[in-house]
């Protein structure tokens, strides 16, 4: 009798390869549905949180209607906001909301985190309530910025010159050390509340740093500013009406050039891979991407990190780029000699024929600080929120 014989059964390796990649397949597609700025969890958590939103803004506006109905404090919660007036005087102090520009100040209440409500509990997010329209405003996390008199709009520690919104109409508060040079009265330029304007003939700005003010870990300079030049230097440091080529210290320009904010160098001596724009022979720079002839201006910061040999260049408060430099370059050109000044608005160019050339600047400025100190990324950005913030308030009121 024949005798048959059983097939063995079993999954053969294609089988299987195919079956991890169909698991593969399910698994990719149920983390993508799970994550993701669409996914289950992202929605989930959005809705968690408009929920919460929804019921701290009722919880406020809830303790504002017992405000108006009972004397008792316990109703009384935030921060009370005022303008910036001559009726107010010193005492004012506004939330102005960056994107916007909008600023709140009388008849509102500023109320911010961790601010406990009757029968709530603490808030969790930052609120305007505008008692004249009955409105309570959310404000946008990290978007806003509060002011108020006495509180200072920059960094101060190691700054060597501040000319900002604050103290602008006053020269003699912009530091110890700083001469300003070239203005003359009646020529329609000079300093005010807002701005300091120099005529591109013969003003400009010059930074002695004191004898104990030591530059060799690094510096920052920034500014806010707009011209209709085509061509503007800020910050130069070199020795006026000396064409000794060994001392001219041009280390660090910082331009205004075919409608962009810049920073440029040597290109021979400082070895960077800057390129993005020629700046005459020799110089390259690291542009911003941003147009200085806008009815607002700009903001540019550079920080020049000697211990890194780093030079690094933000636009509007944001980073735009950083490059490394040879130490020899960052520490010459006079950069570090305190008896050798800075200037802003002027620099001088020379070659080694000996021709000299002087040139000024023409442009508003709304702020100009120099620091020997590296600002981190976040005072940069703080530094460029307030100072904005408050031109911009003044700029209003005047108008």
């Amino acid at each position: 009798m024949k005798k048959i014989q059983k097939k063995e059964k079993g999954i053969t390796l294609i089988a299987l390869v195919i079956t991890i990649i169909v698991l593969l397949i399910l698994a990719s597609v149920s983390i993508a549905m799970l994550t993701g700025n669409n996914g289950i969890l992202t929605q989930a958590q959005n809705a968690k949180e408009e929920t919460e939103i929804a019921s701290e803004k009722e919880a406020i506006q809830l303790t504002m209607i017992n405000r108006e109905m009972s004397d008792d404090e316990k109703y009384n919660i935030g921060e009370e906001l005022r303008d910036r007036t001559l009726a107010n005087g010193d005492n004012w102090k506004i939330v102005s909301v960056n994107d916007t520009g909008i600023v709140y100040g009388d008849n509102c209440y500023f109320v911010g985190k961790g601010t406990n409500l009757e029968n709530y509990g603490e808030t969790k997010y930052e609120w305007v309530i505008d008692y004249e329209t009955g409105k309570v405003i959310k404000l946008p996390e990290e978007g806003y910025v509060k002011l108020a008199y006495g509180e200072n709009l920059a960094v101060t520690d190691n700054i060597i010159l501040n000319a900002d919104p604050i103290n602008m109409g006053d020269s003699n508060s912009w530091g110890e050390g700083v001469t300003v040079y070239g203005i003359k009265e009646g020529d329609g330029y000079g300093w005010n509340e807002t701005e300091f304007k120099l005529d591109g003939v013969d003003d400009y700005i010059e930074v002695y740093p004191q004898p104990d003010v030591n530059i060799e870990n690094g510096l920052t300079f920034e500014f806010y500013a707009k011209s209709d030049e085509s061509s503007v230097s800020m910050l130069s440091k070199t020795i006026k009406g000396d064409t000794n080529q060994n001392v001219f210290g041009n280390r660090f320009r910082t331009y205004f050039q075919n409608e962009k904010f810049m920073c440029c160098m040597s290109y021979l001596e400082s070895k960077s891979e800057w390129t993005d724009y020629a700046v005459g022979p020799h110089w390259i720079g690291k542009g911003s991407g941003g147009s200085f002839n806008s009815d607002v201006g700009g903001y540019l910061t550079m920080t020049v990190d000697i211990e890194k040999n780093t030079v690094s260049l933000y636009w509007n408060g944001e980073f735009v780029g950083s490059t490394t430099c040879s130490h020899e370059w960052m520490v010459g050109g006079e950069l570090t000699n305190n008896n050798t000044p800075f200037t802003i608005g002027f620099r001088v160019q020379g070659d080694a024929h000996g021709s000299y050339t002087e040139h000024y600047s023409k442009v508003d400025i709304y702020a100009c600080r120099l620091y020997n100190k590296v600002l981190t990324s976040d005072e940069v950005k703080a530094n460029y929120d307030k100072t904005v913030a408050y031109h911009n308030v003044l700029v209003q009121s005047k108008n």
